[in-house]
Order: structure tokens, then sequence, then C-alpha cells
């Protein structure tokens, strides 16, 4: 550890002095001179309402129980934008996701921005970043980083570890936390304090359990929230129109099992969040356990003493509640982080705070312990005082919060509200005009809006005053963001375009060949029985490593349309892609698994498809894959719909990930391992938007 004083160290120390007989601050200035280490572990959508030190019912934690108990638990610790890049990129910056241009998972995070993580590597700190990075973009400001591609799988999962792809075998939470482990064990310099970001994928959907939990609950009901059979009359339009209820808009990938024969109703639904919860608890109960070997480690290690950790989650989660999954919006299951620290140093074990802390603070309570300052932009506070059991004067009473995400995946509503420790106001806008009041004493389940209610109107004017005294005082823009229309360009809008140039047409879009020997277009096939004509150039892919690549410029913009992909194929393999455009978050891919056509978006990082329950023949097949405005799907073989599916919308935010022809070379759309390579004759590939 470094213990050389600063001059912060020093004027500390001068001021404990000048304040007196305080022997205590005195104790206090010595001892800043030892920074601290930083152990910031960060599950995914694991709401307070799952863990047995906020009063769960549901669930014990044990582990992350011991947080709080040699530490402190804060009770009022609220998100900003309640979704998961977003809260990551404001964790990261101290900033509000208008300001750090992270508003919505189909976003792609500037890493050349100043981060916590940046100015803590600057300021002499052994940094590293494990598991769920979830940002697009590379990590920066990281000695070591070892990420999860997009939102990564529960089994087996691939790892990008310093720009390298690789597989490992076993469950992602225990591998994120064997990363994180060998890294403060021989993978840092020993001599600096650390800053370690370790974030778990679980307990995200589709709450995969691993097989030591797998049976966990399965003699046993878990009790329904007070709110399950919410039917949303108490609010404006807003609450009704989101599709995360668990009766209707979990599928059968989140369920695993196909429901009892003649279930239906109530009845149906009931069983629905018992398959959900009890799944979503077992990751948890994984989580858990992995808190507690990195506790053990700190402990057998000496290096609890000299190590914050804390213990959250990137924002809350409907466990039921509302009849809903998911999160996103401003009501307080949604809102609520929970947040447990230990610091023996500073923090009284088993204290509480109760005052309105933010994920924009995070940053610079770590700077504060760190001994450095916190640039002028960053729009938190230090949390240090609250820590040490002070209560400033000056500490906020209001918050600001915005989500921005829609239309997307959930159909919730784009909102911005302020809330106090006894009120919220929020406002639904962009496709909406609606204002929703709550009195979070007298309504804590937030059923009943009092937007309107004459009795409130003192209140209600209040509170605009509030919010916008908090959107002057932030610089809140406008929100004009709309889904992109498709870029214009000098051949007609909509209709067909050509990727594969194997006709050279006067339209189409030239594809670089990315193979490693440049292979000829000048396949010479005899006339198919589709009616293709004789001479025609076909491309034969490998399968192993060809690929063509469409330019950035040249990549359309698919934003908000419908979208049809066809080709041509002769398979010489039974897996492999045709064409993938988007990456983890964004996008649409068709391809081949196990011999059967295969179409599938990606839409704010959920996967939905549509899949042939039948192989293709041997010889010509014309394959294609069909998305409409409102999110069907389609595959069809030589002109026959042989599948079909639905998605919640179009693909709303074009990709920033490549357009590939023959593999998915990026982070991957589809379930499939690796790139995925084609392997056959290809002809005539084509992409067609309409609006």
């Amino acid at each position: 550890m470094n213990t050389t004083m600063n001059r912060r160290d020093v004027l500390g120390l001068l001021a404990a002095l000048a304040a007196g007989p305080a022997a205590a601050r005195l104790a206090r200035a010595a001892e800043g001179a030892k920074r601290p280490n930083i152990l910031f572990i960060m599950a995914d959508d694991h709401d307070r309402d799952a863990i047995s030190c906020y009063g769960s019912r549901i669930n014990k934690t044990p582990n992350i129980d011991r947080i709080a108990k040699e530490g402190m638990k804060l009770n009022n610790c609220l998100v900003t934008n309640s979704i998961c890049g977003p809260s990551r990129a404001c964790i990261l910056t101290g900033k509000y996701s208008f300001a750090n241009g992270f508003m919505t998972n189909g976003d792609r995070f500037d890493g050349s921005q100043m981060t916590v993580a940046k100015l803590l590597q600057k300021a002499g700190y052994a940094t590293a970043m494990v598991g769920k990075w979830h940002l697009v973009s590379d990590p920066t400001g990281f000695d070591y980083w070892n990420i999860l591609p997009g939102q990564g799988v529960y089994h087996d999962p691939a790892f990008i570890e310093m720009g390298e792809k690789k597989k490992h075998e076993g469950y992602v939470t225990d591998l994120i936390t064997d990363f994180a482990l060998k890294w403060l064990e021989g993978g840092r310099d020993k001599s600096k304090p650390f800053f370690l970001m370790c974030h778990h994928k679980a307990p995200h959907r589709s709450w995969d359990p691993d097989d030591k939990h797998a049976k966990m609950y399965e003699d046993q009901d878990i009790p329904e929230p007070e709110t399950f059979n919410d039917d949303y009359s108490g609010r404006g339009t807003a609450a009704a129109a989101a599709t995360m209820r668990v009766e209707r808009d979990l599928n059968k990938r989140d369920l695993k099992v196909p429901p009892p024969p003649g279930l239906e109703g109530q009845a149906l639904k009931k069983w629905k969040y018992q398959r959900y919860i009890k799944d979503y608890l077992r990751c948890v109960a994984s989580v858990d356990d992995n808190v507690g070997r990195v506790l053990d480690y700190l402990d057998k290690n000496k290096l609890a003493d000299d190590t914050i950790v804390i213990y959250t989650a990137d924002q809350g989660f409907y466990l039921g509640t509302h009849g809903w999954f998911d999160k996103r919006f401003m009501y307080e299951e949604s809102l609520h982080m929970p947040f447990v620290i230990r610091y023996p140093k500073e923090i009284k074990p088993a204290a509480t705070c109760d005052e309105m802390v933010l994920n924009v603070d995070f940053a610079e309570t770590f700077l504060d312990y760190a001994g450095q300052a916190a640039p002028k932009e960053m729009h938190g506070r230090s949390m240090r005082p609250l820590l040490q059991g002070q209560q400033p004067s000056d500490w906020r009473k209001a918050m600001y919060y915005h989500y921005y995400e829609y239309p997307a995946v959930h159909s919730v509503k784009r909102h911005y509200g302020v809330r106090t420790g006894k009120y919220k106001l929020i406002h639904f806008y962009y496709d909406v005009d609606e204002w929703e009041l709550y009195d979070l004493e007298k309504d804590p389940h937030e059923l009943k809006s009092v937007y309107n209610d004459p009795d409130y109107a003192y209140v209600q004017a209040q509170l605009h005053k509030e919010l916008d005294r908090l959107r002057k005082e932030l610089a809140v823009p406008e929100d004009t963001r709309r889904p992109q229309p498709r870029a214009e360009a000098k051949q007609p809008d909509l209709g067909p375009q050509l990727i594969l140039p194997l006709d050279e047409p006067a339209q189409a879009k030239q594809a670089v060949d990315r193979s490693p020997k440049k292979r000829t277009l000048a396949y010479k096939g005899t006339t198919p029985a589709d009616g293709r004509q004789a001479g025609q150039k076909a491309r034969m892919f490998n399968g192993t490593s060809d690929f063509l690549d469409l330019a950035p410029a040249q990549r359309p913009n698919c934003a908000g349309v419908a979208v049809r992909v066809s080709a041509c194929v002769k398979p010489a393999k039974g897996d492999g892609v045709i064409l993938a455009h988007g990456g983890a978050s964004w996008g649409y891919v068709l391809h081949l698994a196990g011999g059967k056509p295969v179409f599938s978006v990606k839409v704010a990082d959920e996967l939905f498809s549509a899949a042939a329950a039948d192989k293709l023949s041997d010889g010509w097949h014309e394959v294609a894959g069909e998305l409409s405005a409102n999110g069907a799907l389609r595959v069809l073989v030589d002109g026959k719909e042989v599948a079909k599916g639905k998605a919640p919308s179009a693909v709303t935010s074009s990709p920033n990930d490549a357009l590939q022809v023959g593999c998915d070379a990026g982070s991957k759309i589809g379930e499939y391992e690796g790139n995925n390579y084609y392997g056959g004759l290809m002809q005539d590939v084509k992409l067609e938007y309409a609006k």
C-alpha cells in the first residue's frame, strides 16, 4: 500500500490539529495517508426484496448480509436511469445519461471521456474490470479487463480478455469470481492500492441457475407480492402499455418448460410467476455464494481492514410487483438500488443511512477515499460524510430521474421526474403527454396517481417548481431523439439492395472480401430448378475463415423499418451465418442451425427468433428472413413460409456493429458459438427495407 502523505493528507492533518483537542480527528487524518482498496461488486437486476438484510420475505443472502452487518446499509440509494447500460455509464462517469452520452442500451459508450477508473489509475491505483460490461466499446482506464460480450451467457460463456475472445467451461457467476480472485492474487501490482469492479451477469433474464442451486425451492411456493394483481387503473396509460407482464410477456426461454395442460387464467399466471421467481432466486443464491468467496479471500489475506467492499445492483427490479418483471419505470421497485458497504476503519458495524444517495454519487465517493478531487462536470457528491455517520445539513432533499429507451423492448414510455422524501412527480412523453403524482407515505405502492386531486394542488405546484429547478441546475437538454430514418441514397429509398456483387449490377453495394485468400466470383452452375440462369456467379465459402464485410459508410440504417434478408444457398454444412448486421444489443441475422433456417433479431439486448422445423433438402434454395415494422418475424424457403415469431418492435436503434456475409465476427446476435462461419455456395444476397 502507498503510505506517502499527499498535499491533501497534510492539509487534513493540519486542519485536525487546528481544530483543538479532537484526538479522533487527528487519528482519522493520519489514517487517511493510507488509501483504501476499493472492491465494487455489482449484480444485474438484483432487487432489494431479494436480499434478506432489506427484509426479504422470499430469500436469504447471508454473505451480502454480512457486508451490511459489518458495515452500513443504505435505504435510499436511487438510480437516475433504470436500465442496465445507462446505469453503468452513470456509475463510471458520475454524470447523468444525457451528459455521458449513454442514454439507452442501444448506445455506444464513449471510452475517451473521463471515468472514475481513469482517475484512480492516474492516481496510482491498480485497476481491473471483470464480468458484465454492457457498454459496447472496450473498457478504458483499467490495467486489466475480462468482460462478457454483450449480455453473455450463463453456462460455458465466452469472455473477452484484453481484446481476445476465449470460451470457458463453467458457470458464469463462478467464473467471474475466479477471474477477480486470480487478478487479486497474482495479476495486480501489490505495491498499489486496488480498484476492482466485479460485475455479475446474474440475476439477469433468462435466469439460468447453476447445477448446485437448480433444485432450490422445488417443493415450496414463493409468496406473491401484494401488488401482484395490479390492474393499472389508478395511473395513466403508460403502466398498462408496458409489455413486461408475468402472465403475458414471459416467453418459452424464460419459463424453460411448457405449462401443465389445461392451465389458464389466474392459475396460469401463478404458475408462470413460480417458474420465474424460483429461477431468479436460484441465480441470486450463486451470487451470494460468490460474494462469500471474495470476503473470505480478503479475510485470509489480511486485506479486509484496508478494503472498502460494496455490494449493489445496476437498478431495482419487479419481482412480480405490479404483475411485472424487468425495471425501467420510475416507480419505487425499479428506482431503488440495494447498496451495502463495509470499511472497518470508518464505517461502524450494523449502521444504516436513510439519506437520498444516487448512482452518480459513487464515483465522487471513490475519489474522495482515494484523496482525489472530483471533476467539476460530475453531477454527484461524495457519500463519505454519510458513511461516517454525519448528516450534512445541505444534503439533497430531491432527485431527478430520466428514462429514454422508447420505442423499444417492454414498451415503457419515456419519462422524467422528481422524487422527494414524501412525493413523486412523473412526466411521460414522446407519444403521450401524461403526468402522475404519488403520495409515497399514504400510497407506498404507487397504485393511484393524485395529480388531478385538488387536495394536492399545492404539492403539485411545488413539485413542478422543484423539477424545473433540477432540470435547470443539471442543464438537462430537451429529448429530441427519434428512431433514425434510413439514410437517403441515390437509388430508391425502398426495394432491393444487393450486398454480394455477384453479377455486379449498377446499384450494388460493394462488399469487401475479408477471406484469408481472395476468392473470385467465377462459379458457373447449371440452370437451377427455381429459374436462375446458367452462368450466374456464385461464391464458395470455406466454412472456417471466409466472409464478406460491408464498409461502415455503406451499412444501412435499419432503425424502425421493416427488413427482409434473402439469399440463394447451397450449404455444405448444417450451421453458419448467411448475413448478420449488428451485435449483442441491436441487429438481425439469417443463419442455419442444424440445417434449419433461423431468422433472429436483437432488440435492446433481448433475442427473438423464428426457426424452421425442417432441415433444408440437398441442392439450391432461396432462404429469406423478414421483420415487419411492428416486430412480426417470418422465415421463408423458396417463397413458402416455414416459421414465424414475434419481437416487440422493429430494430429501433440502428446497429453500430458490422454487416457481414458468411459469418458474425462481432459480438454475436444469435444463439450460436463463435463466428459461425457459413460453408458452401451462396448467390444473390439481398437486403430489402420498407417503411
